[in-house]
């Protein structure tokens, strides 16, 4: 049996090795929301902690890079960036970066949807203003530019939330939005001079062009691709050029007229797992090939255990899935990337409250915040999970859990909490 649940534990994982232990993303150091051989604190008490306090709220995830962690958000009225000491939560500089716009709604909404990310050298952020930036680690701004001017305007109806990746050695940003022209730029790290454009034009009604879900890059076919997902459409795009190299239909063939969408895809062993139809639907997609694939790359599709806001944790052949909201909130379901295969299927504790962030696994253990400020905590076995622990921090939570240096960061509503 233990050799059974090593084996589970590793699958997912991957079986690979983390150098170092920072979180240079939001999903992390492989953008899946998993990390290998990686521990966090078993169980949570309020003797272990800290907490600083933020100046404004915002929705953004903290990244980390040797011991300082970087936050987003809002200073008075302008869009900022905090950093702080990882072991005592001590605040080493800010930064204000300009006029920010704020969230159309304050309840799940912010002027800072968008996080940060990190190449060690420079930081990465972008704002819903438009403002995107580079940093030096010790706050100097390197570069400024608002991606409105850049490329086309923001006509999204909520407010912009997609984060940052690296592809292709540059910075790329991808806009799917109804009222205006989607599209992904890359952007020149060094200086913020626009690499390239690609327009993604795909005809959709109603609130279905609007997208608030993040890229991930996968080598498909020996090509570094950038899979992105919304409009109805999963593309995979050259990360050098931004040039189209394939699209996947069949999501929302009646169509629904309110599918917008906010869960990411993640990718494992050469497939997509796509959240799609709110909370109510998953697929499984084979990455790959030319032009249409639509035919040809639906590997399995299933309902009533989707996510609207949350990304899957995957890797290996694996997928794990927090359904956020509806009758079904609160459930997390452990899935066969190539097949949808259920291998288990286990609920959190029941509660009127819903989910935004999005479940980490870090080695054998899971890690999972609700809207109300309840992070959860469980060892992940062949059969489902044991030991939940669980701890308030008293205060909404929509970022993601960051695990770094046996600690898990959690970003609430007022305060950037640490615990151990």
């Amino acid at each position: 049996m233990m050799l059974r649940v090593a084996l589970m534990v590793l699958v997912l994982c991957g079986g690979q090795v983390v150098s170092a232990e920072n979180w240079p993303a939001w999903r992390g150091p492989r953008s899946s929301g998993v990390v290998p051989d990686r521990k966090g604190p078993a169980s949570f008490s309020g003797t272990r902690m800290w907490k600083a306090r933020l100046e404004g709220r915002a929705c953004s995830t903290p990244v980390v890079w040797d011991g300082k962690v970087f936050v987003t958000g809002l200073i008075g009225e302008n869009d900022s960036v905090q950093a702080f000491d990882l072991r005592s939560g001590k605040e080493l500089w800010r930064k204000e970066l300009g006029a920010a716009r704020s969230g159309r709604t304050q309840r799940i909404g912010s002027s800072a949807n968008s996080s940060p990310l990190t190449d060690g050298k420079h930081l990465y952020v972008y704002f819903k203003s438009g403002t995107v930036a580079a940093m030096t680690l010790r706050g100097e701004v390197t570069w400024k530019i608002n991606l409105d001017e850049v490329a086309h305007p923001d006509k999204i109806l909520w407010d912009r939330g997609t984060s940052p990746i690296f592809a292709g050695g540059r910075l790329v940003i991808a806009v799917m939005q109804q009222a205006g022209t989607s599209y992904l730029v890359a952007l020149d790290k060094k200086n913020g001079s626009r690499a390239w454009i690609t327009e993604r034009p795909f005809p959709t009604v109603g609130e279905n062009g609007d997208s608030y879900s993040s890229p991930f890059v996968e080598t498909v076919d020996g090509v570094e691709t950038i899979v992105t997902w919304g409009g109805d459409h999963l593309t995979g795009h050259h990360a050098a050029t931004g040039e189209q190299l394939w699209f996947c239909g069949g999501f929302n063939p009646k169509p629904e007229r309110v599918w917008r969408t906010i869960a990411s895809p993640s990718g494992t062993n050469g497939v997509a797992i796509v959240p799609h139809g709110r909370e109510d639907r998953v697929a499984g997609i084979k990455l790959g090939g030319k032009g249409d694939i639509t035919k040809s790359a639906w590997l399995w599709s299933a309902r009533g255990w989707g996510s609207d806001n949350c990304t899957p944790a995957a890797h290996g052949n694996r997928a794990l899935m927090l359904t956020d909201t509806g009758k079904a909130r609160g459930t997390m379901t452990m899935v066969d990337a190539t097949t949808g295969k259920k291998i288990w299927q286990e609920s959190l504790p029941k509660s009127v409250h819903t989910f935004c962030a999005s479940p980490v696994v870090a080695g054998k253990r899971l890690y999972v915040a609700r809207r109300d400020g309840t992070v959860f905590t469980a060892s992940l076995t062949a059969d489902g999970m044991e030991d939940l622990q669980e701890i308030t921090i008293e205060e909404g939570v929509i970022a993601s859990p960051v695990v770094v240096d046996g600690k898990v960061l959690i970003r609430g509503d007022r305060h950037l909490v640490c615990l151990w």
